[in-house]
């Protein structure tokens, strides 16, 4: 049970009619997560919608992730997010950092590459 002098934020949030196609005729998902933020004592959560990434667009993070994971994972991000979800998506990364290594996770989950406990 939920402590009621916490607060719920949601830090962003999917429009309800924006699933499915964008006008450049890309399908997208959405992907959410939700965490306690423990330093303002709030329940976060986060929405933002993608496109699925391309074998190239993996093979590009395959390829970058060891010099620079992190730099690596905000490409693939921004190569896939929707349009109108960038903006407020780089916003939240830049509050919780920790947004860039969660979604790419997801996304490259997603297409099929897991972790095989390498």
């Amino acid at each position: 049970m939920s402590d009621p002098a916490k607060t719920s934020q949601a830090i962003s949030a999917t429009p309800a009619d924006a699933e499915g196609a964008a006008p450049s005729g890309r399908a997208y998902a959405a992907f959410e997560h939700s965490w306690t933020d423990r330093w303002a004592d709030t329940e976060v959560a986060v929405s933002y919608r993608f496109a699925k990434p391309s074998p190239t667009h993996i093979k590009r993070l395959q390829s970058t992730a060891a010099r620079n994971p992190a730099q690596a994972s905000r490409a693939l991000i921004l190569d896939v997010i929707h349009p109108e979800d960038r903006e407020r998506f780089l916003a939240d990364a830049d509050r919780y950092p920790g947004l860039v290594t969660t979604m790419s996770s997801a996304l490259i989950k997603a297409v099929g590459l897991g972790d095989l406990g390498n």
